[in-house]
């Protein structure tokens, strides 16, 4: 067989100064009866997907940088998932414990020392470097790659998805507010999670009082650049539930949504109309025809136009109530029929609770903060976020397809 040398060198030096993700050593996952260090597990992790965004943050080519870029990517992902907190304590573990730093990516010196980067370049490189724009640009990579790669696995990522927010307790930061119902000056995170597989697809940072209903449409457009094809259904409590939402999540997104019920909704609402002295009561459907045949003179009127059209076009134009209500009095009806089924459904839900549970207590993504302000909030819970997704993308890429997104026994 012929040996040929001159790849043989180009591999060995390419996976020298980190330009390639190749790893020969059997992966080993972490599971309950093993735990694995998670520099070795993330050793595993394929970053090619998304090294076109990193790329853009460079100017020179990657290998011609003083520490690989594979490396500082993985590098914050490790800090996040040791809960690593400040840059130099990051520094310091990485000089302490080289054969974790060679596991990252990170080069070695003649005398086989690991070459590793301050504290100033680790921050540098998330804050400055990436920065918000940045990391936001590479979580959706992350999600668009997780959900294909789950979808070649036979996993619909993204199919059952919930929307929440979170409270992020904040201590003297000028851009926390109080918030009367939690008690605590905070800013929110809203994210977007499929319920299935524990996967972040969407994430928003805002201020602490701020309303949830007009961030919903964003999050379900956020999750529907990776996942618009197996998206179904979807979750939402009532700090979401408005008419917009519920009609935009029908007719824009061609979701199942299951939402809280007010107190004060009622049953099969309907639209009075008085034409020559009398009074017409209209369901939502005869509304919507009415208010439709109304624009006869728009260019996209159609005047044999199918129901679906109809309400398709009064979205479009920012129409929402009578959309909303016909689907919503479907949804009360379901409710007086067999309420335990209906809340049954809904309370799927605390699921998504749980998710943002799991972020504080595994990744303490309230008390993980390094800095104030909200641009400081909002790169914390991607990098949060994004983690979780290099986890699961690093078991994916492996042909595993159970607990993907469990950071548990990474140490």
């Amino acid at each position: 067989m012929e040996f040929n040398v001159d790849k043989q060198i180009k591999d060995y030096w390419d996976k020298f100064v980190g330009l390639t993700d190749s790893n020969n050593e059997e992966f080993a996952d972490a599971t309950s009866e093993n735990s694995v260090r998670a520099s070795k597990f993330l050793a595993g992790l394929n970053l090619d997907p998304i090294m076109p965004e990193i790329n853009k943050h460079y100017t020179v080519k990657e290998g011609l940088e003083t520490y690989p870029r594979r490396a500082m990517v993985r590098t914050f992902i490790w800090r996040n998932i040791k809960t690593i907190k400040y840059y130099t304590k990051t520094e310091r573990n990485l000089k302490n414990h080289p054969d974790e730093a060679l596991e990252l990516g990170f080069n070695i010196d003649l005398d086989g020392n690991a070459i590793v980067p301050d504290h100033e370049t680790l921050r540098h490189f998330e804050k400055i470097r990436l920065g918000n724009e940045g990391m936001d640009a590479i979580m959706e990579l992350f999600c668009i790659t997780v959900v294909e790669t789950g979808n070649k696995l036979g996993l619909k990522i993204g199919k059952n998805t919930g929307t929440d927010s979170t409270p992020i307790k904040t201590h003297n930061d000028p851009d926390g507010k109080y918030n009367g119902h939690y008690k605590k000056e905070m800013v929110k995170a809203h994210i977007t999670m499929d319920y299935d597989y524990n996967i972040p697809l969407a994430k928003k940072v805002c201020g602490g009082t701020e309303d949830d209903d007009k961030y919903l449409e964003e999050m379900l457009r956020k999750t529907a650049v990776s996942a618009k094809k197996n998206m179904e259904e979807t979750w939402y409590d009532g700090g979401y539930n408005s008419l917009k939402n519920i009609a935009l999540s029908h007719i824009e997104f061609g979701l199942i949504p299951h939402y809280h019920i007010d107190k004060d909704w009622r049953e099969n609402v309907s639209y009075e109309h008085r034409f020559g002295g009398k009074i017409h009561t209209y369901t939502p459907e005869k509304e919507i025809n009415y208010i439709y045949r109304k624009h006869w003179k728009d260019s996209n009127y159609k005047k044999d136009a199918s129901f679906e059209y109809m309400m398709q076009y009064l979205v479009k134009i920012g129409i929402y109530e009578p959309v909303a209500m016909y689907f919503r009095n479907k949804y009360m009806r379901q409710y007086e029929e067999c309420p335990d089924g209906v809340l049954d459904v809904y309370h799927m839900r605390n699921c998504n609770e749980g998710i943002n549970s799991y972020l504080k207590d595994h990744l303490e993504v309230e008390t993980h903060v390094n800095g104030k302000g909200l641009k400081n909030l909002d790169i914390h819970v991607t990098k949060c976020c994004i983690t979780l997704l290099a986890v699961a993308l690093t078991r994916l890429q492996k042909g595993i397809k159970e607990n993907i997104s469990s950071v548990a026994y990474l140490t």
